[in-house]
């Protein structure tokens, strides 16, 4: 990703394919679920939900916690890692083929910005 592509998507903001994580915390495991429920998307950990970069100091651990988290959903989500200048962790999300995913959280689903709970219903049509 070029600077030009990563300006426009900090001035575009969250969308259906961003989401945008000041750091680690638990709710990665639902967003990575809600894009992998949907049409894949990208997390980028060390920006503020408003566009603020705040950058995250990227480690082999940071990165380790994040592919654990991938993998404990269910099922597994085979996830991409790359790095913006060093300060910002990029998490590459990739529309799933066995939908649906899961995570301790429950099921999610991408609804423009955000990430939404599925009702029961929501969860049976994906059958």
């Amino acid at each position: 990703m070029n600077e030009k592509d990563f300006e426009l998507i900090l001035k575009t903001g969250e969308s259906f394919f961003v989401e945008f994580k000041e750091r680690l915390d638990k709710s990665l495991a639902k967003e990575i679920v809600a894009f992998s429920n949907s049409q894949g998307g990208r997390i980028f950990i060390g920006i503020t939900d408003n566009g603020e970069i705040k950058g995250i100091r990227i480690t082999n651990k940071l990165k380790s916690q994040v592919f654990d988290i991938a993998r404990n959903c269910e099922p597994p989500i085979e996830i991409k890692l790359s790095a913006y200048k060093n300060r910002i962790l990029v998490v590459e999300v990739p529309e799933g083929d066995k939908k649906p995913y899961s995570c301790s959280q429950g099921f999610f689903i991408r609804n423009g910005p955000n990430s939404q709970k599925l009702s029961r219903d929501e969860i049976f049509s994906f059958a």
